[in-house]
Protein backbone atom coordinates (compact mmCIF):
# COMPACT_ATOMS: atom_id res chain seq x y z
CA UNK A 1 0.00 0.00 0.00
CA UNK A 2 1.61 3.33 -1.05
CA UNK A 3 2.33 6.03 1.53
CA UNK A 4 1.93 9.77 0.94
CA UNK A 5 4.25 11.65 3.24
CA UNK A 6 4.35 15.39 3.95
CA UNK A 7 7.66 15.92 5.77
CA UNK A 8 6.95 19.53 6.78
CA UNK A 9 3.89 18.35 8.71
CA UNK A 10 5.28 14.97 9.84
CA UNK A 11 2.36 13.23 8.12
CA UNK A 12 2.23 9.70 6.73
CA UNK A 13 -0.99 8.99 4.79
CA UNK A 14 -2.07 5.58 3.58
CA UNK A 15 -3.23 5.38 -0.04
CA UNK A 16 -4.04 2.82 -2.70
CA UNK A 17 -2.33 2.48 -6.03
CA UNK A 18 -4.04 4.71 -8.62
CA UNK A 19 -5.76 6.78 -5.91
CA UNK A 20 -6.45 10.40 -6.86
CA UNK A 21 -3.97 12.47 -4.86
CA UNK A 22 -6.44 15.22 -3.99
CA UNK A 23 -8.96 12.66 -2.72
CA UNK A 24 -6.29 11.11 -0.49
CA UNK A 25 -5.40 14.51 0.97
CA UNK A 26 -9.03 15.47 1.48
CA UNK A 27 -9.83 12.06 3.00
CA UNK A 28 -7.19 12.77 5.66
CA UNK A 29 -8.36 16.42 6.00
CA UNK A 30 -5.00 17.83 4.93
CA UNK A 31 -5.24 21.63 4.34
CA UNK A 32 -4.72 21.96 0.60
CA UNK A 33 -6.48 24.50 -1.58
CA UNK A 34 -8.61 23.26 -4.47
CA UNK A 35 -11.52 24.40 -6.58
CA UNK A 36 -12.41 22.98 -10.01
CA UNK A 37 -11.16 19.40 -9.36
CA UNK A 38 -10.43 18.89 -13.06
CA UNK A 39 -7.12 20.58 -13.79
CA UNK A 40 -8.31 24.01 -14.89
CA UNK A 41 -7.81 26.39 -11.96
CA UNK A 42 -4.42 25.41 -10.52
CA UNK A 43 -5.55 25.80 -6.90
CA UNK A 44 -4.36 22.34 -5.78
CA UNK A 45 -0.77 22.77 -6.92
CA UNK A 46 1.84 20.94 -4.84
CA UNK A 47 5.44 19.82 -5.26
CA UNK A 48 6.76 16.27 -5.53
CA UNK A 49 9.80 16.00 -3.24
CA UNK A 50 10.44 12.34 -4.00
CA UNK A 51 8.65 9.54 -5.81
CA UNK A 52 6.36 10.18 -8.74
CA UNK A 53 2.71 10.31 -9.75
CA UNK A 54 0.85 9.78 -13.01
CA UNK A 55 -0.50 13.11 -14.18
CA UNK A 56 -3.75 13.17 -16.16
CA UNK A 57 -4.48 15.84 -18.77
CA UNK A 58 -4.73 19.35 -17.33
CA UNK A 59 -4.73 22.94 -18.50
CA UNK A 60 -1.33 24.33 -19.44
CA UNK A 61 -2.41 27.64 -17.93
CA UNK A 62 -3.03 25.89 -14.61
CA UNK A 63 0.28 24.00 -14.74
CA UNK A 64 2.78 25.58 -17.15
CA UNK A 65 5.52 23.31 -18.59
CA UNK A 66 8.20 25.16 -16.61
CA UNK A 67 6.44 24.39 -13.34
CA UNK A 68 5.87 20.78 -14.34
CA UNK A 69 9.61 20.49 -15.02
CA UNK A 70 10.27 21.72 -11.48
CA UNK A 71 8.23 18.85 -10.03
CA UNK A 72 4.95 20.67 -9.47
CA UNK A 73 1.71 18.78 -10.04
CA UNK A 74 -2.02 19.38 -9.69
CA UNK A 75 -3.31 17.07 -6.97
CA UNK A 76 -6.71 16.75 -8.65
CA UNK A 77 -5.05 15.29 -11.78
CA UNK A 78 -2.38 13.19 -10.06
CA UNK A 79 -2.72 9.43 -9.50
CA UNK A 80 -0.64 7.65 -6.90
CA UNK A 81 2.16 5.41 -8.23
CA UNK A 82 3.98 4.15 -5.15
CA UNK A 83 5.35 6.11 -2.19
CA UNK A 84 5.42 9.89 -2.62
CA UNK A 85 6.74 12.77 -0.51
CA UNK A 86 4.96 16.12 -1.00
CA UNK A 87 5.49 19.76 -0.23
CA UNK A 88 2.28 21.78 0.08
CA UNK A 89 2.10 25.25 -1.45
CA UNK A 90 0.26 28.19 0.14
CA UNK A 91 -1.88 26.71 2.89
CA UNK A 92 -2.45 30.31 4.07
CA UNK A 93 -5.07 30.16 6.81
CA UNK A 94 -6.76 27.38 4.87
CA UNK A 95 -9.79 25.81 6.56
CA UNK A 96 -10.70 22.22 5.76
CA UNK A 97 -14.11 21.35 7.21
CA UNK A 98 -14.89 17.64 6.84
CA UNK A 99 -16.82 16.66 3.75
CA UNK A 100 -20.34 15.50 4.52
CA UNK A 101 -23.34 14.00 2.77
CA UNK A 102 -26.66 15.68 3.53
CA UNK A 103 -30.25 14.80 2.78
CA UNK A 104 -32.19 18.06 2.36
CA UNK A 105 -35.55 19.27 1.16
CA UNK A 106 -36.45 22.48 -0.62
CA UNK A 107 -37.74 24.92 2.00
CA UNK A 108 -38.29 27.86 -0.37
CA UNK A 109 -37.66 29.00 -3.92
CA UNK A 110 -37.54 32.79 -4.23
CA UNK A 111 -37.08 34.72 -7.46
CA UNK A 112 -34.42 37.39 -6.94
CA UNK A 113 -34.17 38.77 -10.49
CA UNK A 114 -35.01 37.75 -14.03
CA UNK A 115 -34.18 34.00 -14.08
CA UNK A 116 -32.20 34.22 -10.83
CA UNK A 117 -33.52 32.26 -7.85
CA UNK A 118 -32.59 31.69 -4.22
CA UNK A 119 -32.85 27.96 -3.55
CA UNK A 120 -33.16 27.41 0.20
CA UNK A 121 -32.67 23.90 1.53
CA UNK A 122 -33.51 22.59 4.98
CA UNK A 123 -31.04 19.98 6.24
CA UNK A 124 -33.00 16.92 7.37
CA UNK A 125 -30.18 14.41 7.89
CA UNK A 126 -26.41 14.61 8.10
CA UNK A 127 -23.89 11.80 8.10
CA UNK A 128 -21.30 11.40 10.90
CA UNK A 129 -23.95 10.79 13.53
CA UNK A 130 -25.89 13.93 12.73
CA UNK A 131 -23.22 16.45 13.77
CA UNK A 132 -23.94 19.95 12.36
CA UNK A 133 -22.84 20.71 8.81
CA UNK A 134 -19.91 23.13 8.86
CA UNK A 135 -18.46 25.11 5.96
CA UNK A 136 -16.37 28.23 5.47
CA UNK A 137 -17.93 31.30 3.84
CA UNK A 138 -17.15 31.22 0.12
CA UNK A 139 -17.12 27.42 -0.28
CA UNK A 140 -19.41 25.42 -2.55
CA UNK A 141 -21.26 22.10 -2.55
CA UNK A 142 -22.50 19.54 -5.06
CA UNK A 143 -26.30 19.32 -5.35
CA UNK A 144 -27.88 16.16 -6.74
CA UNK A 145 -31.53 15.61 -7.68
CA UNK A 146 -33.63 13.34 -9.90
CA UNK A 147 -35.11 14.94 -13.00
CA UNK A 148 -38.59 14.22 -14.35
CA UNK A 149 -37.26 11.11 -16.14
CA UNK A 150 -35.74 9.72 -12.96
CA UNK A 151 -32.12 10.39 -13.97
CA UNK A 152 -29.74 11.85 -11.39
CA UNK A 153 -28.39 15.33 -12.16
CA UNK A 154 -25.57 16.89 -10.13
CA UNK A 155 -24.14 20.41 -10.24
CA UNK A 156 -21.84 22.52 -8.05
CA UNK A 157 -23.08 25.76 -6.49
CA UNK A 158 -21.58 28.14 -3.93
CA UNK A 159 -23.27 28.66 -0.60
CA UNK A 160 -24.94 32.09 -0.40
CA UNK A 161 -26.01 31.73 3.22
CA UNK A 162 -23.64 31.98 6.15
CA UNK A 163 -22.03 29.11 8.07
CA UNK A 164 -24.05 30.16 11.14
CA UNK A 165 -27.32 29.62 9.26
CA UNK A 166 -26.25 26.11 8.30
CA UNK A 167 -24.94 25.12 11.71
CA UNK A 168 -27.70 26.58 13.86
CA UNK A 169 -30.74 26.87 11.58
CA UNK A 170 -30.10 23.80 9.36
CA UNK A 171 -30.53 26.08 6.36
CA UNK A 172 -28.50 26.29 3.15
CA UNK A 173 -29.01 28.91 0.45
CA UNK A 174 -27.81 28.91 -3.16
CA UNK A 175 -28.25 31.59 -5.85
CA UNK A 176 -28.86 29.96 -9.23
CA UNK A 177 -29.46 31.41 -12.66
CA UNK A 178 -32.15 29.39 -14.41
CA UNK A 179 -31.49 28.23 -17.94
CA UNK A 180 -34.68 26.64 -19.33
CA UNK A 181 -32.47 24.15 -21.21
CA UNK A 182 -30.19 23.55 -18.23
CA UNK A 183 -30.12 19.97 -16.96
CA UNK A 184 -30.17 21.18 -13.34
CA UNK A 185 -31.17 24.85 -13.32
CA UNK A 186 -34.03 24.11 -15.73
CA UNK A 187 -35.64 22.10 -12.93
CA UNK A 188 -36.18 25.21 -10.79
CA UNK A 189 -39.91 25.69 -10.38
CA UNK A 190 -40.82 22.26 -11.82
CA UNK A 191 -38.95 19.42 -10.10
CA UNK A 192 -37.20 21.73 -7.65
CA UNK A 193 -40.18 23.01 -5.69
CA UNK A 194 -40.85 23.23 -1.93
CA UNK A 195 -40.72 19.77 -0.41
CA UNK A 196 -38.48 18.23 -3.10
CA UNK A 197 -35.52 16.13 -1.99
CA UNK A 198 -31.98 17.29 -2.77
CA UNK A 199 -28.76 15.48 -1.82
CA UNK A 200 -25.83 17.72 -0.93
CA UNK A 201 -22.13 16.79 -0.79
CA UNK A 202 -19.51 19.17 0.52
CA UNK A 203 -18.11 21.55 1.39
CA UNK A 204 -15.55 22.09 -1.38
CA UNK A 205 -13.20 24.87 -2.44
CA UNK A 206 -10.44 27.01 -1.01
CA UNK A 207 -11.69 30.50 -2.00
CA UNK A 208 -13.14 31.08 1.44
CA UNK A 209 -12.92 33.87 4.01
CA UNK A 210 -9.61 33.99 5.89
CA UNK A 211 -10.69 35.00 9.41
CA UNK A 212 -7.18 35.69 10.74
CA UNK A 213 -6.38 38.23 8.04
CA UNK A 214 -6.00 41.80 9.29
CA UNK A 215 -6.41 44.14 6.36
CA UNK A 216 -8.89 45.40 3.81
CA UNK A 217 -11.19 42.86 2.17
CA UNK A 218 -12.40 43.21 -1.43
CA UNK A 219 -15.16 40.89 -2.71
CA UNK A 220 -15.79 40.98 -6.47
CA UNK A 221 -18.78 39.17 -7.98
CA UNK A 222 -20.21 38.70 -11.43
CA UNK A 223 -23.84 37.59 -11.66
CA UNK A 224 -24.76 34.90 -9.14
CA UNK A 225 -21.19 35.07 -7.83
CA UNK A 226 -22.80 37.64 -5.55
CA UNK A 227 -24.06 34.73 -3.41
CA UNK A 228 -20.71 33.55 -2.01
CA UNK A 229 -19.35 37.11 -1.90
CA UNK A 230 -22.31 38.14 0.27
CA UNK A 231 -21.58 35.14 2.48
CA UNK A 232 -17.95 36.23 2.86
CA UNK A 233 -18.82 39.88 3.53
CA UNK A 234 -21.54 39.08 6.06
CA UNK A 235 -19.35 36.55 7.85
CA UNK A 236 -16.41 38.96 8.03
CA UNK A 237 -18.59 41.77 9.41
CA UNK A 238 -20.44 39.52 11.86
CA UNK A 239 -17.08 38.21 13.07
CA UNK A 240 -16.07 41.74 14.04
CA UNK A 241 -13.78 42.68 11.16
CA UNK A 242 -13.07 46.40 11.55
CA UNK A 243 -10.94 46.97 8.43
CA UNK A 244 -12.68 48.14 5.23
CA UNK A 245 -14.90 45.56 3.51
CA UNK A 246 -15.74 46.46 -0.10
CA UNK A 247 -18.07 44.45 -2.32
CA UNK A 248 -18.35 44.98 -6.10
CA UNK A 249 -21.31 43.27 -7.81
CA UNK A 250 -21.32 43.18 -11.62
CA UNK A 251 -24.23 42.45 -13.94
CA UNK A 252 -24.83 42.64 -17.68
CA UNK A 253 -28.18 44.46 -17.52
CA UNK A 254 -30.59 45.95 -15.00
CA UNK A 255 -32.98 42.98 -15.06
CA UNK A 256 -30.19 40.77 -13.66
CA UNK A 257 -29.49 42.99 -10.64
CA UNK A 258 -30.41 41.67 -7.21
CA UNK A 259 -29.27 41.99 -3.61
CA UNK A 260 -29.47 45.80 -3.50
CA UNK A 261 -31.63 45.93 -0.36
CA UNK A 262 -29.33 43.55 1.49
CA UNK A 263 -26.23 45.49 0.48
CA UNK A 264 -27.86 48.75 1.59
CA UNK A 265 -28.79 47.17 4.94
CA UNK A 266 -25.20 46.04 5.51
CA UNK A 267 -23.92 49.53 4.70
CA UNK A 268 -26.32 51.07 7.23
CA UNK A 269 -25.30 48.60 9.93
CA UNK A 270 -21.53 48.50 9.36
CA UNK A 271 -19.74 51.80 8.62
CA UNK A 272 -16.66 49.89 7.39
CA UNK A 273 -18.71 48.30 4.58
CA UNK A 274 -19.48 49.75 1.16
CA UNK A 275 -20.83 48.22 -2.05
CA UNK A 276 -20.87 49.12 -5.73
CA UNK A 277 -23.42 47.86 -8.27
CA UNK A 278 -21.80 47.83 -11.72
CA UNK A 279 -23.93 47.20 -14.83
CA UNK A 280 -22.30 46.74 -18.21
CA UNK A 281 -25.03 48.41 -20.28
CA UNK A 282 -25.30 51.41 -17.94
CA UNK A 283 -29.03 50.95 -17.35
CA UNK A 284 -28.60 50.98 -13.58
CA UNK A 285 -25.89 51.86 -11.09
CA UNK A 286 -22.36 52.31 -12.31
CA UNK A 287 -21.60 51.64 -15.97
CA UNK A 288 -18.87 49.23 -17.05
CA UNK A 289 -17.25 45.96 -16.04
CA UNK A 290 -16.98 45.03 -12.40
CA UNK A 291 -13.24 44.33 -12.48
CA UNK A 292 -12.52 47.68 -14.12
CA UNK A 293 -14.50 49.44 -11.38
CA UNK A 294 -12.45 47.75 -8.66
CA UNK A 295 -9.16 48.66 -10.31
CA UNK A 296 -10.24 52.24 -11.00
CA UNK A 297 -11.21 52.80 -7.35
CA UNK A 298 -8.15 51.28 -5.72
CA UNK A 299 -4.61 52.39 -6.50
CA UNK A 300 -2.90 49.94 -4.15
CA UNK A 301 -3.95 46.72 -2.43
CA UNK A 302 -1.23 46.67 0.23
CA UNK A 303 -2.20 44.26 3.01
CA UNK A 304 -5.53 43.41 1.35
CA UNK A 305 -7.12 40.16 0.31
CA UNK A 306 -9.33 39.95 -2.76
CA UNK A 307 -12.05 37.33 -3.28
CA UNK A 308 -13.47 36.70 -6.76
CA UNK A 309 -16.54 34.75 -7.92
CA UNK A 310 -17.92 34.58 -11.44
CA UNK A 311 -17.02 33.42 -14.92
CA UNK A 312 -13.48 32.16 -15.66
CA UNK A 313 -12.97 35.13 -17.99
CA UNK A 314 -13.74 37.66 -15.26
CA UNK A 315 -11.77 35.80 -12.59
CA UNK A 316 -8.72 35.30 -14.82
CA UNK A 317 -8.63 38.88 -16.09
CA UNK A 318 -9.04 40.49 -12.67
CA UNK A 319 -6.54 38.11 -11.06
CA UNK A 320 -3.99 38.92 -13.78
CA UNK A 321 -4.53 42.67 -13.31
CA UNK A 322 -4.08 42.30 -9.57
CA UNK A 323 -0.83 40.40 -10.05
CA UNK A 324 0.35 43.20 -12.34
CA UNK A 325 -0.40 45.63 -9.49
CA UNK A 326 1.86 43.60 -7.22
CA UNK A 327 -0.79 41.64 -5.32
CA UNK A 328 0.65 38.30 -4.21
CA UNK A 329 -1.11 35.20 -5.62
CA UNK A 330 -1.77 34.06 -2.06
CA UNK A 331 -3.87 37.17 -1.46
CA UNK A 332 -6.28 36.48 -4.34
CA UNK A 333 -8.87 33.75 -3.74
CA UNK A 334 -11.22 32.63 -6.48
CA UNK A 335 -13.56 29.83 -7.51
CA UNK A 336 -14.46 30.45 -11.17
CA UNK A 337 -17.70 28.98 -12.53
CA UNK A 338 -16.59 26.39 -15.06
CA UNK A 339 -19.18 24.74 -17.33
CA UNK A 340 -20.41 21.40 -15.96
CA UNK A 341 -18.91 18.18 -17.23
CA UNK A 342 -21.11 15.34 -18.37
CA UNK A 343 -21.02 12.56 -15.82
CA UNK A 344 -23.06 9.49 -15.16
CA UNK A 345 -24.90 9.62 -11.86
CA UNK A 346 -25.86 6.61 -9.81
CA UNK A 347 -28.21 6.79 -6.87
CA UNK A 348 -26.41 8.36 -3.91
CA UNK A 349 -25.87 6.27 -0.81
CA UNK A 350 -27.82 7.49 2.23
CA UNK A 351 -26.13 9.31 5.12
CA UNK A 352 -24.77 6.89 7.69
CA UNK A 353 -27.13 8.34 10.30
CA UNK A 354 -30.19 6.93 8.51
CA UNK A 355 -28.82 3.64 7.21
Amino acid sequence: MPTISIPARALQLAAHDDDNLLKVLRRHEVPIGYSCRRGECGSCKCAIVSGSVALDACSEAALPPAQRAQGLVLACCARVRGDVALRLIDSDDYIAPPQRRLLTRVAALEQLASEVFALRLHIDYVDRDGAPFVFAAGQYASLQVRNADGAWIARDFSMAGTPVQAEYDDLLEFHIRRNPQGAFSGLLGSVLVPGATVWVDGPHGSAHFRPRHAGALYAVAAGTGLGPMLSIARTALDNGKLEPVRLYAGFRSADEVYGVAELDALARTFPQFAAQIVVEDGSLGRRGRVGDALLADTAAFVGAKVYLAGSPAMVDSVAAALRARGVAPGDVHADAYYPPQAAGGGEPSPPRSIE
